[in-house]
């Protein structure tokens, strides 16, 4: 063979294979691309399928938006109403049911504790697993110019679910396109606009008689021992939304380590109004706090330093300056609320959605459906020496009355129920010992008066239709210098709510001493006699120009207690606190009523075994002493005297402070009160609260002075955690110590329900 043949006979095979390999290569090349490109068409298909399908669904859920929101408004006028009035849009217009039943397995579970009617409601028959279907028939979505369907919306439902305060509406929307599917699901929250009422101390419409003797500072404040932390903690908060009662004088002085908030009117006790320049006059101050973030100022030994009150400044732009330690005349629109908000008006706890002034069943059982949590005891019985170490749950049922003139030593059959459903149908007696506190988990609810006293443990609140009548300290069972935990490491955190009053201390007796024929004076020597609330029975005589006269003052001597009248023969006969503070509230709510026609006002009573008898005080002066004074009158002849309309009577709400029925006698409440004078040491105790009180009505505290009344309280009180009330009036002579503990926010989530709003909350499209 020739060699040289042969050489480029083998080239040409190599350049062959390479050839091949390059065609391989390319055709390789040209397959990726090809496959690159089927690829990239896909995705792009499904991308514009899927850009379709969420398009088209979340049309259907603008569809029921438009109806569940939007037809709304424009039948309201194109304003929006209160909770009351978007539920019966839902319920008449629409007919969207409620469904309670969220895990659809037939048994009420946790979480599920409904819309509050007493009712567990499921879905009805006929409508389907996901609510109450809103099309008639599918929306087509159609190709510009033509008939060419595009996509479809198949499907929307609306189930419903509803709380106290709102109305949570989830939308279910499906739409179709090239024969696939997508759902998707948007949560709607339309109802009351929540109100952060935690980040206040005192929140009330009126607060009166509290600011005498007074510090209030966060509980965090009051009780930090390390250096380090001073100058880092936050101011506190008081508002009053109508009106604020400030004392003068040496005798009076008060502190706060935060901003007080005013709308309405700030008085004097003469009755006149402080402008800005005479309340920072007053002994009414502050403790400095940094203007730039609200930390209260402390020195290297964590002293602070007290500043007046100085309302104010407004900035350039117009609006008030924040971190200032006083707001008279707080705006109520929200954009100009610099300093935080504050609500238009007070919060009701529970809903009064037909707007009369009352705790109505309708009313009360929608709290008594949020009902999720228990009360117990460890101890189940009494000591066969008859000492109370165990805790007592005594329930005494409506139309019964309470007769021992000491409290029950064990518990009946209330315990059961509290323990087992969290609700209580009746009146309660609830105690708390040292061996045996008051356990309390989640939410409980009694349809009735409460009387309570004792050490309580455990993260709870509790719903009180009526009255709650405090007859002792109510404070945590803490672990050894720890506040809020108890022995186990465990949450101690506690709310008091009345749809009632709340009475904190013996508030029928007078206020401390009875006018003899030869003194007249409006405020008698204190040094002649008293109240003794550690003497049942004690006398005083008098014996001038030839006559003698013989005076009890002893705590349960016959004229000690407030007879609610004049009493004949004795014209110097006094009255309690509260019915001074009774009169200052019942002059408000009247001016009120005649203000504004369509108002319906609400007015306070002593007791309902005398209904006539509300009385106001027609005077300048701070308030009134004694029955015989000429400012002292009866609503219905001051209304008539006026010139007014018996019509404000006629359609007022009258809220009496006794026991509902009179299930138990004030005699009986005076007896509870003595003995927990009685236990009192020599040495002195405060009386103590700890955790939330919230009052759909009125909080009123008295605590008796040492020098007046001998009272082992020593005139004190403290109180740790915070205070809501529509009135409030604190007596505490000897002091009061309010030391805000900011986890009271955690309880009682209520919302403005006289304007519903339009919320948006979860959405995600659905798997599957």
């Amino acid at each position: 063979m020739d060699k040289r043949r042969y050489e480029r006979g083998s080239k040409d095979g190599i350049a062959l294979v390479f050839v091949m390999m390059a065609i391989i290569v390319i055709l390789g090349s040209m397959g990726l691309v090809m496959t690159g490109v089927q690829r990239a068409k896909k995705e792009t298909d499904h991308a514009y399928t899927n850009i379709v399908l969420e398009e088209a669904a979340q049309a259907g859920i603008d569809v029921a938006v438009e109806r569940l929101w939007n037809s709304y408004r424009a039948t309201s006028g194109n304003t929006t109403g209160n909770v009351a009035s978007y539920k019966f849009y839902l319920n008449n217009t629409l007919n969207v049911p409620i469904n309670e039943d969220l895990n659809f397995n037939g048994t009420r579970d946790t979480g599920e504790e409904g819309n509050g009617d007493g009712a567990f409601d499921t879905l009805p028959v006929g409508v389907g697993q996901y609510g109450l279907s809103l099309l008639d028939a599918p929306i087509e979505f159609k190709k510009p110019g033509t008939e060419t369907v595009i996509a479809t919306v198949d499907s929307v439902y609306i189930a419903r679910y509803d709380t106290v305060y709102e109305s949570r509406l989830t939308i279910r929307s499906t739409a179709s396109f090239e024969g696939k599917t997508k759902t998707a699901v948007q949560v709607l929250r339309i109802g009351g606009e929540p109100f952060d009422h935690g980040q206040f101390a005192i929140l009330a419409n009126n607060i009166s008689c509290i600011l005498c003797h007074a510090e209030f500072r966060s509980l965090d404040l009051e009780r930090n021992t390390d250096a380090g932390n001073f100058g880092t903690f936050d101011r506190i908060k008081i508002a009053a939304l109508e009106s604020l009662l400030v004392r003068t004088g040496t005798g009076s002085d008060s502190t706060v380590a935060g901003t007080i908030y005013t709308r309405g009117k700030v008085y004097k006790p003469n009755g006149s109004l402080y402008d800005a320049a005479g309340l920072a006059a007053t002994n009414f101050d502050a403790y400095n706090f940094n203007g730039d973030d609200g930390k209260i100022i402390q020195d290297g030994s964590g002293g602070m330093s007290t500043v007046d009150l100085v309302n104010a400044n407004t900035n350039g732009d117009g609006d008030l300056d924040q971190f200032a330690n006083l707001y008279l005349e707080y705006p109520t629109d929200p954009e100009a609320q610099t300093d935080g908000p504050l609500p238009s008006s007070f919060p009701a706890p529970y809903p009064d959605t037909n707007e009369d002034r009352y705790v109505d069943d309708s009313e009360f059982d929608v709290i008594v459906n949020t009902a999720n949590g228990a009360i117990d005891f460890e101890l189940g019985e009494e000591d066969p020496n008859g000492a109370i170490t165990n805790g007592v749950a005594y329930g005494i049922p409506h139309g019964s009355v309470y007769t021992d003139a000491t409290l029950p030593v064990s518990s009946n059959g209330a315990l059961a129920a509290l323990s087992g459903e969290g609700y209580y149908n009746g009146n309660l007696i609830l105690i708390g010992t040292d061996d045996d506190p008051i356990k309390i988990q989640n939410t409980v609810a009694v349809d009735g008066d409460l009387i309570i006293k004792g050490p309580i443990e455990g993260e709870g609140q509790l719903l009180v239709r009526g009255n709650a009548y405090i007859i002792g300290d109510v404070t945590y069972k803490d672990a050894p210098g720890e506040f809020g935990v108890n022995e186990n490491g465990d949450t101690n955190a506690f709310a008091l709510v009345s749809g009632g009053s709340v009475l904190m201390g013996d508030y029928t007796t007078i206020r401390g001493v009875n006018h003899s024929y030869y003194n007249n004076k409006k405020y008698p020597k204190w040094s002649q006699y008293s109240i003794a609330t550690r003497d049942a029975n004690k006398t005083n005589t008098i014996t001038k120009n030839g006559s003698t006269e013989t005076l009890e003052w002893g705590y349960f001597d016959q004229w000690s207690t407030d007879p609610n009248e004049p009493v004949a023969g004795k014209p110097g006969q006094q009255f309690s606190f509260t019915m001074s503070e009774l009169q200052v509230f019942n002059n408000l709510e009247l001016e009120k009523a005649v203000a504004d026609s369509e108002y319906i006002p609400r007015f306070y009573g002593l007791r309902e075994s005398q209904p006539d008898n509300i009385w106001v005080y027609d005077s300048s002066d701070e308030h009134s002493v004694r029955y015989s004074e000429s400012g002292v009158k009866l609503l219905s002849d001051f209304i008539v005297e006026q010139g007014y309309s018996l019509d404000i009577l006629n359609k007022a709400a009258v809220h009496y402070l006794n026991p509902a029925g009179n299930w138990m006698s004030e005699d009986q409440l005076r007896q509870f009160w003595f003995d927990d004078e009685m236990s009192r040491p020599s040495g002195g105790r405060d009386f103590k609260f700890d955790g939330l009180l919230y009052s759909n009505n009125s909080i009123f505290s008295i605590v008796r002075s040492s020098t007046r009344h001998n009272s082992n309280t020593k005139g004190k009180m403290t109180l740790r955690g915070g205070v809501i009330a529509a009135d409030l009036g604190m007596f505490v002579p000897g002091g009061l110590s309010l030391q805000y503990d900011p986890r009271v926010e955690r309880f009682l989530n209520v919302a403005d329900t006289d304007r519903v709003e339009f919320r948006r909350a979860a959405f995600y499209f659905a798997k599957g």
